[in-house]
C-alpha cells in the first residue's frame, strides 16, 4: 500500500476569517432546521391518519379474484406474482424465467484513501497533516490516476480500462398475480431479488471467451488485455527449452503457461455479476381497478400503496408500513435537530477561534459553546414538534413541551449559579 503525506498551515488571521464568514451559513442551517422539524410533523400526522383510514375501510379478499363489487375500493391480496417472459443478457448468455435480471458492473482500479490529522499551534494557528494511501479495489467506474494527490502514484499506481459493459437492469412486462395484471409501476414494487448462480455447464458467448473471460464463483470476470493468441512454433519453442533439460513435468508447465490466460486480477479488469428476481408470492393493499390496482387516496389527501415480498397478513403490512413511517419520522427529526445544532455550531466557532490563541483555552471554549449548541438545538426541536403536533395530539404536545421548559429551565439555573463563582 503506497503512502504519502502532505502539511498545510492555516493562520490565526485566516480562520478567523473563515470563522466569521460561517456564522452566516450556520444561521442559514439554523432556520432551516424549523421548516424541516415542522413539514416532517405535519406529513407524519397525516401519514397516520390515512394508514388508519385505509385500515378501517381495507377488504380482505385473501386470493386475487376480480369482483365486482370490489371495483374501485381498498382490497388485501397475497398470491403468485408470475410470469412467462424470459429475460435474456446476449452478451453474456444469460436466459431465465424471471420478473428481473439485474446486472452489476465493476472495475479494478487503484482508490486514493486520504486521512487528515490537524493540530493547533501556538498563536491560534493550526497545522493539518494529510496521509493518502492507495490500494487497488472493485468500483462502479474508473478513477482519473492523474488527479492523484501524490505524483509518484499517477505513475506508480496508473489505473487503465474503460467500461466495456454498463449496468443493466430488465424487467419482465407481463406479470400475472392471479386473474390481475401488474403495471410498470408495481413490476418496479417487486423485490426479493439473489444472486444468480451459473450451471456447472455454463458456458460463456465466445465474443467473451475471445476476451479471456472466465467465470470466478458468482461472477464473470472479463481481463483488460486479451490472452495473446499462441502459435504452435511458440509452442514447440517452449517444450524443446525445457525438455533440453530433460524435465517432462517443466516442459509441460511451460505449455500451460503458454497457452492458458493469466488468471490474476489486473487494474483494468472487469467483473459482471447478476441478480435475479424469480417468480413468487407477494402480498398487497390496494384500490381494485379493473384488472390491476392503484393507490388509495385519504380523506386529507395521502396516497397509500402497500406492498410486501413473500405471503403476509393484513396486519403485517399495516405494521410493516407504520414501522416505515415512524424510521422515516425519526430520521428527520434527527436531520432538522442536526441542521440546528450545526448551525448554532458555526455561530459560535468565532469565540473558540478567537481563544485558540492558547490551544488548550479555545479546546475548552469549544466544548463549552457546542454544549451551548446542544442544548439550544434541543429546545428549539422539541418546542417545534410540540407546537406541530399540539393541535393533533395535545397530550404529547404538552410534555414535550414541559420538557423543554424543564431543559431551558436547568441551563438558566446553571448560568445564575456560575455567574457569582465568574465574578
Amino acid at each position: 500500500m503506497s503512502q504519502f503525506q502532505t502539511k498545510t498551515s492555516q493562520s490565526w488571521f485566516s480562520r478567523i476569517g473563515g470563522a466569521i464568514k460561517g456564522v452566516f451559513i450556520g444561521l442559514l442551517l439554523f432556520v432551516i432546521g424549523f421548516p424541516v422539524l415542522w413539514m416532517n410533523e405535519h406529513d407524519a400526522v397525516r401519514n397516520t391518519n390515512a394508514l388508519k383510514e385505509l385500515q378501517g375501510v381495507t377488504i380482505d379478499v385473501g386470493t386475487p379474484e376480480i369482483k365486482a363489487e370490489n371495483e374501485g375500493k381498498p382490497v388485501f391480496m397475497t398470491g403468485p406474482a408470475a410470469t412467462a417472459d424470459i429475460l435474456t443478457d446476449p452478451i453474456f448468455g444469460i436466459s431465465e424465467n424471471a420478473i428481473r435480471l439485474e446486472r452489476e458492473v465493476e472495475i479494478y482500479q487503484y482508490v486514493e484513501h486520504q486521512q487528515s490529522e490537524t493540530k493547533k499551534k501556538m498563536g491560534g494557528g493550526t497545522e493539518t497533516v494529510t496521509t493518502y494511501t492507495y490500494e487497488p479495489a472493485w468500483v462502479q467506474a474508473p478513477i482519473d490516476s492523474n488527479r492523484f494527490e501524490n505524483p509518484d502514484a499517477r505513475t506508480n499506481c496508473r489505473n487503465v480500462g474503460i467500461m466495456r459493459f454498463q449496468n443493466d437492469d430488465m424487467k419482465a412486462t407481463n406479470v400475472s398475480f392471479g386473474a390481475f395484471k401488474f403495471g410498470p409501476e408495481i413490476i418496479a414494487k417487486i423485490g426479493g431479488s439473489k444472486s444468480y448462480t451459473f450451471a456447472p455447464d455454463f458456458q460463456l458467448p465466445q465474443q467473451l471467451k475471445v476476451l479471456g473471460a472466465r467465470i470466478e464463483g458468482e461472477y464473470v470476470i472479463v481481463p483488460f488485455t486479451a490472452p495473446a493468441t499462441v502459435t504452435a512454433n511458440a509452442v514447440d519453442q517452449a517444450v524443446n527449452a525445457v525438455a533440453g533439460n530433460g524435465d517432462a513435468n517443466a516442459a509441460g508447465q511451460a505449455v500451460a503457461n503458454a497457452v492458458l490466460p493469466n488468471n490474476t486480477t489486473q487494474i483494468g479488469d472487469l467483473r459482471v455479476k447478476f441478480a435475479l428476481t424469480k417468480p413468487h408470492d407477494v402480498s398487497l393493499i390496494a384500490v381494485q381497478k379493473g384488472d390491476t390496482f392503484t393507490d388509495y387516496k385519504a380523506k386529507n389527501g395521502k396516497t397509500q400503496f402497500l406492498f410486501r415480498d413473500g405471503t403476509h397478513t393484513a396486519t403485517d403490512l399495516f405494521e410493516a408500513k407504520a414501522a416505515s413511517n415512524k424510521m422515516k419520522r425519526w430520521l428527520f427529526r434527527f436531520l432538522g435537530f442536526m441542521l440546528m445544532y450545526i448551525g448554532m455550531g458555526m455561530v459560535f466557532r468565532p469565540l473558540s477561534v478567537l481563544a485558540d490563541v492558547i490551544p488548550i483555552l479555545g479546546t475548552i471554549v469549544g466544548k463549552g459553546t457546542g454544549f451551548v449548541a446542544f442544548i439550544i438545538a434541543a429546545i428549539c426541536s422539541l418546542i417545534t414538534i410540540a407546537i406541530a403536533w399540539i393541535a393533533y395530539r395535545p397530550i404529547l404536545a404538552i410534555s414535550l413541551l414541559v420538557v423543554a421548559g424543564g431543559c431551558l429551565y436547568l441551563f438558566i439555573s446553571k448560568k445564575k449559579a456560575a455567574a457569582p463563582t465568574e465574578a
